[in-house]
């Protein structure tokens, strides 16, 4: 079999796309600081809202002001800080400024990689948190690519294609066992098989979504070389089906959009690394 080889123009364009993963913050969007440290970012219509719930007589919040148009969320240990931005994000939700409610807490982790306070997941979203996820390229020898088609019920990009395995690292959760956990769920992938599994590098995108907010994330990527006698098999329902493409196919899924922005960079780093 002749190895598929990517010419001048694709590997450009494929370059482009990570380059370009990490975009500038929309201007109309106003910033969260901790301490005099920039983590966040919200829309006018977040802080408007954040504005007026922290000035009610009736709440006692010591650690999240509004000011100046940006939020100063005040050091202080996690815990409590994070009882805090849990009161703020059950008040979005309430009002509905908050959809698709996971039940599931990312954590901040600053430069220092330290947690500074755990809050629900699509809350990061919200006030554009850096958060992080882990997203492996499952693959054959001969030139094939293991790809997944998220459910159409999925809350984010229903329908999409995806890396073979993806997921946000939760809070409590080590990379390699947010790994583990996600080629268990999400493809039916055995522990003897997952620890084939080869860390390879990371990528930081930045993008402001439709609804006002900011996904900021950093992606971990895997590749996870498998036999031809493993097929993924979904268990919890968040794809709808997989396919076996080659190298070529995945290029040309890559530069149509069809893979969601995160997937599509993960591709197009592995196609690089491959090609």
């Amino acid at each position: 079999m002749i190895q598929f080889k990517m010419n001048v123009s694709a590997r450009s364009a494929l370059t482009e796309i990570i380059e370009t993963a990490y975009r500038n913050i929309p201007s109309d969007l106003m910033p969260v600081f901790f301490m005099n440290e920039v983590i966040g970012h919200v829309s006018p219509q977040i802080f408007s809202a954040l504005q007026q719930f922290l000035e009610k007589d009736d709440q006692d919040l010591q650690l999240i002001h509004c000011t100046n148009q940006k939020i100063i969320i005040t050091q202080a240990p996690p815990y409590q800080l994070s009882i805090e931005l849990r009161i703020i994000a059950e008040y979005l939700r309430d009002i509905q400024i908050i959809k698709g409610w996971r039940g599931e807490e990312f954590s901040f982790i600053d430069e220092h990689q330290l947690e500074r306070f755990r809050v629900e997941r699509v809350f990061f979203r919200t006030l554009g948190f850096h958060s992080r996820a882990v997203h492996v390229n499952g693959y054959q020898s001969k030139g094939k690519l293991w790809i997944a088609r998220r459910s159409h019920t999925k809350q984010i990009d229903p329908n999409l294609l995806d890396n073979m395995t993806a997921g946000g690292v939760s809070a409590n959760e080590t990379l390699f066992n947010c790994v583990m956990r996600e080629l268990e769920e999400e493809a039916g992938i055995s522990a003897d098989q997952a620890l084939q599994i080869n860390p390879i590098s990371s990528v930081t995108i930045r993008r402001g979504i439709q609804d006002g907010s900011l996904h900021h994330e950093t992606l971990y990527t895997y590749d996870l070389e498998m036999s031809e006698k493993i097929q993924p098999l979904n268990q919890d329902n968040e794809v709808s089906e997989f396919y076996l493409i080659d190298f070529e196919e995945a290029l040309h899924f890559v530069l149509t959009e069809q893979f969601t922005i995160d997937a599509g960079v993960v591709t197009a780093d592995f196609l690089l690394r491959h090609c």
